[in-house]
């Protein structure tokens, strides 16, 4: 993280984005301004293993600009690791394709897929694949698995709704390597009662939310010490044993995939002496 800040700094920073205005489609007049411009412009920046959240501003992505995201910094905190990779990422709700650019200027090697509700087939250039995909329906999402995965990355960034946002986890977790990092984007949603599926906080309700789910199964990645299995949901334990990491930051919720099957090294001793009788 260190030296991403520092690298971000560096005085060629606002000369390079300066020059590099043109990526934006603003105006009629700029002489770059199709998005499969943008594209090969990308693909060319990707080599430059410029900072994370740079990449992300310069293309225009949501997920950092002022007054609405700054979730660079974090994706630059996941996604390092990857960069050298032959990265698979998935990302369901593309908009207009900034973050896919921004993507496709990370991962020199990478593919990244790219599914909304609505047809975006012009943005699937090189190696962005685009796929008309509802995240709502299973016959989709399987469909979206079996022609492009497994994936190292899934982010969603979809409807924003709280049913989507666990429905698509479910299908999709599995079709995510071990190793790999789901990310849900604008988790805000479900602390809203006029959103579709959001709950006031302090509703009881708001266990049923995108955020309320997460939370309760955050509870299940310690499943190896539970006491007894009376009232545990089976279904969440075998997750759990998938889930290495649950972080909750503001709006956002991650998810790191691997191995969490180690027994308790404890409970074994303490419960013939400690249990009620």
């Amino acid at each position: 993280m260190e030296l991403i800040s520092k690298t971000a700094s560096l005085p060629w920073k606002p000369a390079l984005r300066k020059g590099l205005a043109f990526l934006r489609p603003r105006s009629p007049e700029g002489r770059l301004t199709t998005y499969s411009d943008r594209y090969w412009i990308a693909a060319a920046l990707s080599w430059l293993w410029l900072p994370i959240p740079f990449l992300l501003s310069l293309f225009g992505s949501d997920k950092q600009r002022p007054d609405e995201h700054a979730y660079g910094e974090t994706y630059a905190s996941i996604i390092a690791r990857y960069r050298h990779r032959r990265t698979r990422l998935l990302e369901i709700g593309i908009l207009s394709g900034d973050s896919l650019l921004s993507w496709r200027a990370t991962f020199p090697l990478g593919t990244i897929v790219g599914c909304d509700i609505e047809p975006k087939n012009h943005m699937g250039i090189g190696r962005i694949h685009v796929h008309l995909t509802d995240q709502s329906s299973a016959i989709d999402l399987n469909k979206l698995v079996q022609q492009e995965g497994p994936f190292d990355i899934i982010i969603d960034d979809g409807s924003h709704q709280s049913a989507h946002q666990i429905f698509s986890f479910r299908q999709l977790f599995p079709h995510l390597r071990d190793g790999g990092v789901y990310i849900i984007e604008d988790v805000q949603t479900s602390y809203w009662p006029a959103f579709a599926g959001g709950k006031h906080v302090s509703d009881p309700a708001f266990a049923g939310t995108c955020v309320g789910e997460f939370l309760e199964l955050a509870k299940y990645i310690n499943h190896a010490e539970f006491w007894s299995t009376d009232g545990v949901d089976q279904d969440r334990v075998a997750i759990a044993k998938q889930i290495q990491r649950i972080v909750f930051e503001h709006n956002l919720i991650v998810i790191w995939k691997g191995p969490n099957t180690l027994p308790s090294n404890w409970l074994h001793r303490m419960k013939p002496t400690a249990a009620p009788s």
